[in-house]
Formats: C-alpha cells, sequence, structure tokens
C-alpha cells in the first residue's frame, strides 16, 4: 500500500504545492484521489478535512480511510488520471480557521483543567461554535469567566505553540492531562508552559493568533456540562454581528444601547395591553354574534336551540365562544366553523340537560362521523376539529334533527 507523505505537520501554513496522482479509488461511491504528497489534512481529532482545488477537480473534504491512505474527495467525476501531475490549493480560509478553534480549544481545557481540575471528555469543532463537554455537572459563571479571562491573557502573551514527536514512554513523563489514545509514537502539542498533550490536528504558531476567545453559553447533557466557545476571526465576525444587532434594536427603539432593555420591556408592557384590550373587543364582537343566534333561536322545553354555521365569526371570535356560552344557563348549542387552513372547528354545548352526556354520544355516533369530526370534553361542553368542510350543512340539519328528538319536540 502506498503511504502518502504528509506536509501538513512541517509546513502547516504551506497553502499551495504540487502533487503526483498515485491513485483514483472510490469513497462511499465518490471518486477519491491518493497523492504521493499532500498539504491537505484529514479529518481527525475533531478537526474536519481539508477542501479546496487539486488540479481542475474541486476537493470537498479529505479522509483518512481504514488503511490510513489519504482521500482526497473530490465533487463530480474527476478528469484525471494516475501519473498527473497536480496542483494544490488549500481553501485557507476554511483550514486556518479550524487551527484556531483547534487551538483554542486545547488552551480552554487545559485552562479548565488546571485552574478548576475540570476534565474534558468529549469536543466538537462545529461550523459556527466549537462545543467542549466537561467531566462536570455543573459550573459556575464565576469559574466560566476567571477561565475565560485566564485564556485570553495568555493570547495575548503571545506564547509559542509547538509540535513533538515522542515514544510511548517518553510520552508517560510529560504529566499530560489526558491518556495517550494511540499506539507507537506519540505527537505532542504544546502551548508554552500552559498546556501539554497528545494531538494530531493542526495548530496555529503562536497564541496571539487566537486573537480573543469568547464563552457563548452551555447546557446539560448526559450529566455533564457542555460549553459552547468560539475564536479567532469567528470571534471578531461575533463582536461585529453582535454590534449590528444592537445598533439596528437601538435604533428600531429609538433609545441608545444601554436603554434597550428597558425599551423593551416597556413594548412589552404596551404589547400586553394591546393584546387584552383586543381580546376584550373581540370578546363583546362574539358576545354580540351568539345573542343574535339566541334571539332567533327555536326553543324546547324552555331550551334554546342554537345551531349554526359560523361563517361570518373570525377564528378569534369563535374560539372565545366555548366559555361565553358557560355563562348562558340553559342551550343546547352546536357551532361548526371553516378555518383558514380547510380544517373544521366545531362546538358542542348542552346545559340544563340532564342526559346531556347521552346526547353527545349520540353526537359523536353520526353526525361527528360526517365532517371526520375529533375532539372531546365533559358535561356540558365539548370540541374539537374535522376534515370535511364539504358535509357542513348536512352536519348542521343532523344536529337539529338530533336535538329536536331528544327534546321531544
Amino acid at each position: 500500500m502506498f503511504t502518502t507523505t504528509p506536509l501538513y505537520y512541517e509546513k502547516p501554513y504551506e497553502r499551495t504545492s504540487t502533487a503526483t496522482v498515485v491513485e483514483i479509488v472510490k469513497w462511499k461511491g465518490i471518486d477519491a484521489i491518493i497523492l504521493d504528497r499532500t498539504v491537505f489534512y484529514p479529518e481527525g481529532g475533531g478537526q474536519p478535512g481539508d477542501r479546496g482545488i487539486l488540479g481542475n477537480s474541486k476537493v470537498v473534504d479529505t479522509q483518512s480511510d481504514d488503511r490510513g491512505q489519504l482521500l482526497h474527495i473530490v465533487s463530480g467525476q474527476t478528469a484525471h488520471t494516475v501519473g498527473d501531475t497536480v496542483t494544490l490549493h488549500l481553501d485557507w480560509h476554511h483550514r486556518y480557521d479550524y487551527m484556531q478553534q483547534h487551538t483554542a480549544q486545547h488552551l480552554i481545557s487545559g485552562t479548565l483543567h488546571r485552574l478548576l481540575g475540570i476534565g474534558t471528555v468529549s469536543v466538537h469543532l462545529g461550523h459556527d461554535a466549537m462545543s467542549i463537554e466537561l467531566d462536570a455537572d455543573t459550573i459556575n459563571e464565576s469559574d466560566i469567566h476567571l477561565v475565560e479571562d485566564e485564556v485570553n491573557a495568555i493570547v495575548r502573551r503571545s506564547v509559542p505553540v509547538t509540535a513533538q514527536v515522542v515514544s510511548q514512554e517518553d510520552s508517560t513523563a510529560l504529566g499530560l492531562r489526558r491518556p495517550v489514545k494511540v499506539d507507537g509514537e506519540v505527537r505532542i502539542v504544546r502551548i508554552g508552559k500552559y498546556d501539554t498533550i497528545a494531538c494530531g490536528g493542526i495548530h496555529v504558531a503562536d497564541s496571539s493568533e487566537l486573537i480573543s476567545v469568547q464563552f457563548l453559553r452551555s447546557e446539560r447533557i448526559r450529566g455533564h456540562v457542555r460549553t459552547f466557545w468560539t475564536a479567532g476571526e469567528r470571534s471578531v465576525a461575533l463582536v461585529r454581528r453582535n454590534r449590528e444587532l444592537v445598533d439596528a434594536v437601538g435604533s428600531r427603539l429609538s433609545v441608545p444601547p444601554e436603554a434597550i432593555l428597558q425599551g423593551i420591556a416597556t413594548l412589552q408592557e404596551q404589547l400586553a395591553d394591546t393584546r387584552y384590550q383586543i381580546r376584550n373587543a373581540v370578546s363583546r364582537s362574539a358576545t354580540l354574534l351568539l345573542d343574535q343566534q339566541l334571539q332567533v333561536a327555536e326553543h324546547a322545553n324552555g331550551i334554546p336551540l342554537v345551531v349554526f354555521d359560523a361563517a361570518q365569526w373570525t377564528e378569534d371570535e369563535f374560539k372565545i365562544l366555548p366559555e361565553l356560552v358557560l355563562s348562558v344557563e340553559s342551550l343546547a348549542l352546536c357551532a361548526i366553523k371553516e378555518r383558514e387552513d380547510g380544517k373544521l372547528a366545531w362546538v358542542v354545548a348542552l346545559k340544563g340537560m340532564e342526559d346531556g352526556q347521552s346526547v353527545f354520544q349520540a353526537v359523536r355516533q353520526k353526525p361527528l362521523l360526517l365532517i371526520g369530526g375529533k375532539g372531546g370534553g365533559k358535561p356540558p361542553l365539548w370540541q374539537g376539529m374535522g376534515t370535511d368542510p364539504l358535509q357542513k350543512s348536512q352536519f348542521l340539519e343532523q344536529m337539529v334533527a338530533l336535538y329536536r328528538e331528544h327534546l321531544h319536540v
């Protein structure tokens, strides 16, 4: 098996190089190119694989297969053949971004361990943020700030980041914060005196390249705390984006940044008051509509039969109907409304009837089946949804007949 010479360890800042195509294989059904040497780093250690341009092919990912071969995964079918000399162009923004995130993760995890004795369970270098799952079930805000401040102090000190390969035996004497997970020789990455760890990833050369490290948020997962961070150019972009958002919100509220919270609180109060007024208006309107139905209703044994299509009611008015009917002393009501989404909302209220529950059972057994009605409730009120608006008229006719039958009209 051919072994590709990796150039990314000795020359992590090398953006271009030339190489020879050694083999073209398939990786999950996609063309993958094996070269005699490469500046493209394969996915590993939580760091995604590099991407860029290989000759006239677009490299969308770099992987290491089960045999340890470095695969340049290309988009579409490659036109290259074995023996071709190709020029490699690394997507430097993508590579350097993850070099910053990966180095920052080492520094954060090392500082957590050094200052607080908290280990790292797992790491994910995501597209928007890096996550570090801690070997702790809680961490307070003051400790997070302590770590964040210490990390950024180290960033400003311009501490060198170095790597060396040592034997397995020598690695045990280095006081690593995490056990070595590989056999044979071990690649050790150091950030000055602040962190020493076994790692096969690509890192920046100096802590100052991290620019700024920011804590974003935390959450509980699997009995641990998972923290989220960002570093480098991402941090700069985040500060700028947040400033734009603050300025935009302040402009909308016509207040300076320091008054935004009060401005939002004032808006919330105004919104709550407006919603209260709107609900009262809707309630008054629905009350008038129900009164109109009651005025023209047929009566049976002193009980109004109010069965109608609420096409003239708004959806908000119809939502208030159930609470309105509870204030009526006696009533045999059935109302139905076709909503904007095409579904049917229905309400059945049976007040002043000793056998209201048995009447509703009859409603469930036949009229509701017409409209595909489902729902529930308890005496004296039931409500739900239906699916067949074409059967509205027949449904209402059956409800009138059923009420008359049970009220002996």
